[in-house]
């Protein structure tokens, strides 16, 4: 995906990691927004790691978030202990503003569509946020028997719209209006629309 091969999460099992490895800025990474600290462990709260529904908003959340604590330049490990609260009291003790969750989190939503929107001027679009085929179609390429997820195959087409609607994106491309929604001016010249190949003219 995006020319980087998966790490050890199979997507048919884990439904938010699919979306994650697919949506991911730069390719099939798990630590772009790590979902199964929700779908295995719990963290914040168990949910269902066979559902597709509601995991492109789950993941667009653990990928605004672990774009705060890469901000940070921290271990994804201290995600096991830490969450927002604990991002705030750190960033505000390091640079002495009172910035709240609501604050934190669209700077880290302002990062990870920043690095979409680059992607989006270099030639990607939603046909790069892809899996292989053995992950979303064909029952005979189904996870075999055991471990409980059986038949399971990926729903992706299902969760990347629910996904780039949660996004505010247009088939994986950052609108201007996003962009403007976020504070975000990259000046005259630079916009990509759904469709482009490549880098918008000046």
């Amino acid at each position: 995906m995006k020319g980087q091969a998966i790490a050890a999460y199979d997507p048919r099992g884990l439904k938010g990691m699919g979306i994650g490895y697919a949506t991911s800025n730069r390719g099939a990474c798990h630590l772009r927004g790590y979902t199964p600290a929700a779908e295995i462990l719990g963290i914040p709260e168990k949910v269902d790691p066979t559902e597709w529904e509601g995991k492109g908003e789950l993941t667009a959340a653990f990928q605004d978030l672990h774009a705060i604590s890469d901000s940070f330049d921290i271990c994804k490990f201290n995600a096991f202990a830490e969450g927002v609260e604990e991002y705030i009291d750190q960033y505000n003790g390091m640079t002495g503003r009172s910035v709240g969750e609501e604050e934190l989190m669209e700077a880290g939503e302002r990062v990870y569509n920043l690095e979409r929107y680059y992607n989006n001027l270099v030639g990607f679009d939603g046909d790069d946020d892809s899996l292989p085929g053995r992950f979303v179609e064909g029952a005979e390429d189904a996870q075999p028997a055991g471990g409980g997820i059986a038949g399971e195959l990926c729903e992706l087409d299902a969760m990347k719209e629910e996904y780039y609607e949660h996004r505010g994106w247009v088939d994986g491309v950052v609108p201007d209006e996003k962009l403007a929604d976020l504070g975000i001016d990259m000046g005259p010249g630079t916009g990509v629309s759904a469709g482009d190949s490549a880098p918008a003219d000046d």
